[in-house]
């Protein structure tokens, strides 16, 4: 060090001296000329090398033959550059080069040949040569009498031979091998005396040919052709340098090259020591921002991840750094995670420019170890990526995939603005760790706020199943009641005059009655204790009619937008409840914007590629019909949101509505195996996306025809014996009255056990059975089967008003004809028993 102040003139002054001299003369290209003798010298430098490796080898010095591949390696590299010798000439010149060239390659490669030979033989005759020696050791040692001392004669002849293997001393060791391998007593092995003949017949037989081989190797003439090369490559450079001395020219070369290979060995062992040194800084800020993620919480993932990325930037003189989360792995962390100095700023569009740049990155010569490596923007071809980066202003860029359970969540990506950065292989490798390091953090935190919203959504799924478990128990208690209300009103409107006061008193307490029916209906909607008819239908017309309803029952304040694009889309399902639930929530809509505004009704196709978790249900890969209603009111809070389909939940006044219209609707999709969506922001209006799983168009139309319905005219009975059976006295009472206006002659019973007995007694005495289906001692259902066992012609007709869905085959089996739904109204019963009893 303290010779650099007077070193430096020193080079200097040498440097313009010579320099100068260059200038003066019309040198050919030095660079080029350089080269060429690098790569002549290379050839000598390493034959002369391969030669004493080779001697080496063969005295046993060499522990492997590595050496003498490298240098046929080199040999071969070296060659590879010498056509370059041939530019500086032309003609008859040039051609000599060539001849010579080929020359050289020839002699390498005969060198090449000779030397895998030699690898050969002698590794067999080193190891002949280190058997014998140890097992003659041994023997002489171990062994006594006449054997000792013919392994000691042969001990000598053969070191003769080694010496100096001439034929004579060839003859005497196979005299000596050959006496030895006569069959002795003697104490010394048989075994280990014939390998110890067998590895000195091999020494005899390749010790010749292997030092043939080095001789051979040894008068190969590559030096001396390399040198006749570089001879003459060196007269035609000097002839071709008209303007400068050769000796000067040559001169100057030497000098450059030392001076430059002194200052490059300098520099690099300062380099060297500052790469190191910032490596391990390096390495120790990785393993610190690993370690604040130990136990973090995940309320505060995010700050640490924005304070390990501005240790990043800090430490590698960046302006900038972001995490950019893929919109599919999680959207609420699409916006990312970002630092930047206080000369920059982050922004949406410079997150979502960068994540489609790098999802979609094109220019595979600027990606290494499978990251997006450009250190100058600038030398990027025409094209978007250059454009994009440029955009932001952006001179250099290094972005790295984050990758967690074999799923790619996003991009690690650091900046340059004001300066250029160039990334080692090993620099690269650390900041993949610490994506991976900021990778496995936001994974905890999506995963961990994933738990809690399935925790939540479950909470929330056990509330509304428990609800819908007592308003099914209400629904059916209150359908007995509405039993005994429209029955009884029904009968009396029979009676009464037209014209009565009485009369138009029962009439509204019928109207009233179907009022509470329809509320049931929708209680049991919501329970999915109703029991439907669901078939395949084309689900766009449905939809239409229902908005044509809507339209029709909205005031002209509110404006009805449809964008109906599924015109082929088909689903399994009620065309009735389809249109309930348009219905419901376009009512919703109109209500939460006060009749005034734009009310959007969406109909489409999409396909779920992997399961998601909507508001309120999960939905399974797969095709689906989407059915989204969007208005522009006053939207909801959280609060709200968890609570809208909850039985009785609204937030209407008193008086103005029923709190079941949003039951009702999770209901019907729930019966239909779809799933919800809810979107809304308080001041920002709501949206509702409902998802039923689509079927192919064609079984809906060989559906449609089948499913149509024909109507059955009311008939009255004959005096025909009816066997009604209903745990509530009234009910069954009133069954009675029914059926004696309808002409038939009930038998009642309020005990399933009594019925039973009843008919034991006396099986034909009865034509057909009226029982209903929940009741204490026996279900209706298992009467009917006993019933069957008895007489399996009779007819039975199943009443019930739980809504409980029963199957065909149990209901086969305990021979019920039919299922009517409670309360009883008498043309609906009068047509079932004609059904059953006048089909003949």
């Amino acid at each position: 060090m303290k010779s650099l102040p007077i070193l430096a003139p020193v080079v200097a002054c040498l440097l313009i001296v010579l320099t100068y001299l260059l200038l003066q003369g019309a040198a050919p290209d030095a660079a080029r000329h350089e080269r060429t003798l690098d790569a002549l010298r290379t050839v000598i430098l390493y034959n002369a090398a391969l030669q004493r490796d080779v001697l080496r080898a063969r005295a046993g010095l060499l522990r492997s033959y590595d050496p003498l591949v490298r240098s046929i390696e080199n040999l071969n590299e070296a060659t590879r550059r010498l056509p370059a010798a041939g530019d500086v000439a032309s003609g008859e010149a040039r051609a000599d080069i060539d001849r010579r060239i080929a020359e050289v390659i020839a002699a390498v490669r005969d060198e090449e040949t000779l030397v895998e030979a030699f690898k050969s033989d002698n590794a067999l005759l080193q190891n002949s040569l280190n058997y014998f020696n140890y097992m003659s050791g041994r023997l002489t040692t171990e062994g006594d009498g006449l054997r000792a001392v013919e392994i000691g004669a042969l001990m000598i002849a053969m070191s003769r031979f080694i010496s100096d293997p001439r034929p004579e001393a060839a003859r005497a060791v196979t005299a000596s091998l050959d006496r030895l391998a006569r069959p002795s007593v003697d104490a010394v092995a048989a075994s280990d005396v014939l390998s110890l003949v067998s590895h000195g017949r091999l020494i005899v037989t390749r010790l010749p040919a292997v030092d043939d081989l080095v001789s051979r190797l040894q008068t190969a003439p590559t030096s001396e052709r390399a040198r006749a090369l570089q001879d003459l490559y060196l007269d035609v450079h000097g002839r071709a340098a008209a303007r400068a001395a050769r000796f000067q020219t040559l001169l100057y070369v030497a000098a450059l090259v030392l001076v430059g290979y002194v200052a490059y060995l300098f520099a690099r062992l300062r380099h060297n020591a500052r790469i190191l040194r910032e490596r391990l800084e390096f390495e120790g800020l990785i393993a610190s921002i690993s370690t604040q993620f130990i136990n973090l919480p995940r309320d505060r993932i995010r700050a640490g991840i924005s304070k390990g990325l501005a240790r990043l930037v800090e430490h590698a003189g960046l302006d900038g750094a972001q995490i950019f989360v893929s919109r599919t792995y999680d959207a609420d962390l699409s916006g990312g995670y970002f630092y930047r100095r206080p000369s920059g700023s982050a922004t949406a569009r410079l997150a979502n420019d960068l994540i489609e740049l790098a999802s979609h990155w094109t220019l595979a010569d600027h990606e290494r170890q499978g990251c997006i490596d450009v250190p100058r923007v600038g030398e990027l071809p025409e094209g978007r990526e250059k454009a994009c980066l440029q955009a932001h202003q952006i001179r250099s860029w290094l972005c790295i995939p984050m990758w967690h359970a074999e799923e790619r969540l996003g991009f690690l990506a650091l900046d340059g603005v004001t300066h250029e950065k160039h990334w080692t292989d090993d620099d690269i490798a650390l900041l993949r760790t610490a994506a991976e390091i900021f990778a496995n953090a936001i994974a905890r935190q999506h995963n961990e706020r994933e738990r809690e919203a399935l925790q939540a959504r479950l909470n929330q799924s056990q509330r509304l199943e428990a609800i819908g478990t007592l308003a099914g128990g209400i629904a059916h208690e209150f359908n007995n009641i509405l039993s005994a209300v429209l029955g009884y009103s029904e009968m009396a409107l029979v009676v009464l005059l037209k014209e009565s006061r009485a009369r138009r008193y029962v009439q509204q307490i019928m109207k009233a009655g179907r009022r509470a029916q329809d509320v049931t209906e929708q209680i049991l909607a919501f329970s999915r204790r109703r029991e439907r008819q669901h078939h395949a239908l084309r689900v766009q017309p449905v939809i239409a009619e229902a908005v044509d309803l809507l339209r029709a029952s909205s005031p002209a304040t509110l404006a009805v937008e449809t964008h109906l694009a599924a015109a082929d889309a088909a689903m399994t399902g009620d065309p009735t409840e389809l249109q309930q639930v348009v219905m419901n929530l376009g009512t919703n809509a109109a209500q939460a914007m006060n009749s005034r505004g734009l009310l959007e009704i969406a109909l489409d196709m999409t396909e779920i590629v992997e399961a998601q978790a909507l508001s309120h249900g999960n939905l399974p890969a797969g095709r689906y019909i989407r059915l989204a209603v969007r208005d522009s009111g006053s939207g909801m809070d959280q609060a709200t949101l968890e609570r809208i389909f909850e039985p009785f939940f609204t937030t209407k006044p008193a008086g103005h509505g029923t709190g079941l219209g949003l039951s009702t609707v999770h209901g019907i999709v729930a019966a239909h195996r779809g799933a919800v969506d809810v979107k809304s922001q308080l001041g920002q209006g709501t949206t509702f996306e409902i998802y039923f799983p689509q079927i192919e168009p064609a079984s809906a139309q060989a559906d449609e025809g089948e499913c149509e319905a024909t109507e059955v005219p009311v008939e009255y009975g004959n005096g025909e014996t009816i066997l009604v059976v209903d745990d509530d006295t009234p009910l069954m009472q009133l069954a009675e009255e029914m059926l004696a206006a309808l002409g038939y002659e009930p038998v009642g019973f309020n005990r399933s056990p009594a019925a039973l007995n009843a008919f034991s007694a006396d099986p034909g005495r009865f034509d057909l059975v009226l029982t209903d289906e929940v009741m204490p001692d026996m279900t209706g259902v298992e009467l009917s089967g006993k019933l069957h066992e008895i007489r399996s012609d009779l007819p039975i007709v199943l009443m019930t008003g739980y809504g409980r869905t029963l199957r065909s085959r149990q209901l086969t089996a305990a021979g019920i004809s039919e299922v009517i739904k409670k309360p009883l109204l008498s043309a609906s019963v009068a047509q079932c028993l004609a059904r059953h009893l006048h089909s003949g």
